[in-house]
């Protein structure tokens, strides 16, 4: 049987389908037949950074002119490593987010740029990785759960890889975060499961290897009838399934218009679950704004907000100063994934001056591989995971209230998976109208 998160049959635009690799491979063959030198200029470190500054997943890369700005500003005198001081330029692309044009981006900024590391959000698959694997250029990337990365690389978690390391979340760590919001709740542990039928959905949503699978083991019953298309309208069979099983949590993986036309279609059937603990959809302030009254008591993930009692190594700002000044620059408010982002630089300058010799790929990734950074997110541990070439990120659980001027705001309500970060309010049960 297939994985779930291997490409799908149709392989149009995944990491393992043969054209990519057949294209990696060519690209690496011909950087050795030019002998291709690792950097022309040896007094210059140059960062690639790919991201979905446009397209679907562009929400992700919102805040990425303003972190671009600051990390620049941090390296403007240079970065000083084994002694010497080098001049940093980072090289931004667009991968519009898709699969093959991040694979081409990635094979440019390696074979024609020379770029010394790559950093990368690969939210919608790791070409970038691959290309960066198979050219032997240490890359860093984020934005994705673990599982979601390695095993489209066809990695082992006991062997890792060569040049390419991952930081965020994995399914078992979400799985445990809605358990600690649930744990709390008077319910009859009836949960009614809604994935989409895309590669994060079926990952998340598989009933064995997936969160419902991490559910059932803890004593819910899981009802689930199968994946819903991208772009769905029309939930009504599964409320009825979920009515019929009286079914009190909600739980799945939603794009935002998805999840507004569920909860619209919910109220016209009368469904009125306790809790509703999805993912995506509550992600960012927009799509909950949207969601009016109704977004009062949503439940979800949080992988970073300006409460994280953390600071910069770059910058030295608290969470808190980075999104107040991020607020006061851009007039739009904080998202969670500009902090998991601006870590991505921190532990990329950081592989650096560690690595002794910026120039030298081979230091920079042992460097990665050993490393144990704290940043605006946490501590990045890449050394005591348990899983090679990935550190684990923190993430707790959280909850959207509506404020008396109808504005939503997302506040930390459980934290048995990271009891350093502090609770802000108590979690209180849906009140859906």
């Amino acid at each position: 049987m297939t994985s779930t998160f291997m490409p799908n049959a149709g392989g149009t635009g995944l990491l393992g389908n043969r054209r990519q690799l057949l294209r990696g491979a060519a690209a690496l063959g011909a950087a050795a037949a030019l002998g291709r030198v690792w950097a022309a200029d040896k007094d210059t470190i140059k960062i690639g950074y790919i991201s979905p500054k446009t397209g679907p997943f562009s929400p992700f890369a919102e805040a990425d002119d303003f972190i671009l700005d600051q990390v620049r500003k941090s390296l403007a005198d240079g970065l000083v490593v084994g002694g010497k001081k080098y001049k940093v330029d980072i090289l931004v692309r667009d991968d519009q987010s898709s699969l093959d044009r991040q694979s081409n981006l990635a094979a440019e900024l390696i074979n024609k740029e020379n770029i010394d590391l790559m950093l990368a959000q690969v939210a919608i698959g790791p070409s970038a990785s691959q290309q960066c694997e198979l050219n032997g250029v240490p890359c860093i990337s984020t934005v994705g759960p673990w599982q979601a990365w390695m095993f489209p690389l066809k990695g082992d978690p006991a062997k890792g890889f060569k040049s390419v390391f991952h930081f965020f979340w994995g399914l078992e760590d979400i799985s445990d975060v809605y358990l600690d919001i649930w744990s709390g709740v008077p319910s009859n542990k009836a949960v009614g499961s809604v994935f989409s039928n895309d590669v994060p959905g079926n990952a998340m949503g598989d009933l064995k290897l997936g969160m419902p699978g991490a559910f059932a083991k803890a004593g819910y019953k899981v009802v689930d009838i199968g994946r819903f298309p991208v772009g769905a309208d029309d939930f009504s069979s599964y409320i009825q399934a979920f009515k019929m099983n009286n079914v009190e949590i909600v739980t799945g993986l939603f794009n935002p218009p998805e999840w507004a036309s569920f909860l619209k279609q919910s109220a016209q059937m009368n469904f009125r679950p306790k809790v509703a603990t999805v993912a995506k959809a509550l992600l960012f302030p927009g799509g909950v704004a949207s969601l009016g009254p109704r977004a009062d008591g949503m439940s979800t993930e949080i992988w970073w907000t300006p409460a994280y009692p953390f600071k910069s190594s770059l910058t030295g700002q608290t969470a808190r100063q980075f999104a107040d000044a991020y607020a006061a620059t851009t007039k739009r408010e904080w998202t969670q994934p500009m902090g998991v982002v601006h870590a991505l630089f921190e532990a990329g300058v950081q592989a650096l001056k560690d690595s002794g010799d910026p120039k030298n790929p081979a230091k920079v990734a042992d460097a990665v591989r050993v490393m144990k950074h704290d940043t605006i997110i946490g501590r990045l541990d890449f050394a005591s995971s348990g899983i090679k070439n990935v550190s684990k990120m923190r993430v707790v659980g959280g909850q959207w209230r509506v404020n008396a001027a109808g504005k939503p705001e997302l506040f930390i309500t459980n934290n048995k998976t990271a009891p350093e970060i502090p609770v802000q309010r108590k979690f209180e049960l849906l009140k859906l109208g």
